[in-house]
């Protein structure tokens, strides 16, 4: 491999693994923030996005279980192949957590 093609695969790579950990976080957050606006006692993430989706904060709740075991995938192995898979997962994730924004923006 060229050293300008290796350096470019770096750099995607970099990037790529950026995006999965902002997504890690934001994940987290999305429920977090949302049951402290809910009011909820709610401490674990799947019981949470069920709530999300009872009080019409999102809209798919197993597209959001799914962000969680993504979520999830990253915590306990990290290897190429779930990097690939949940990157995957993360602009899917970006207009979901916009419109939850949005959703949570009007209970304020």
């Amino acid at each position: 491999m060229k050293q300008s093609n290796f350096q470019d695969f770096e750099l995607q790579r970099a990037l790529r693994d950026a995006c999965i950990q902002r997504f890690e976080y934001s994940i987290e957050l999305s429920w977090k923030v949302s049951m402290k606006i809910l009011g909820s006692s709610t401490v674990a993430a799947k019981p949470a996005i069920r709530e999300m989706a009872r009080n019409s904060l999102i809209s798919n709740s197993g597209l959001w279980l799914d962000f969680i075991e993504s979520r999830n995938e990253t915590s306990h192995a990290y290897d190429e192949d779930i990097a690939t898979k949940v990157f995957l997962t993360v602009q899917k994730f970006i207009p979901e957590a916009e419109k939850l924004i949005c959703s949570l923006e009007q209970i304020k």
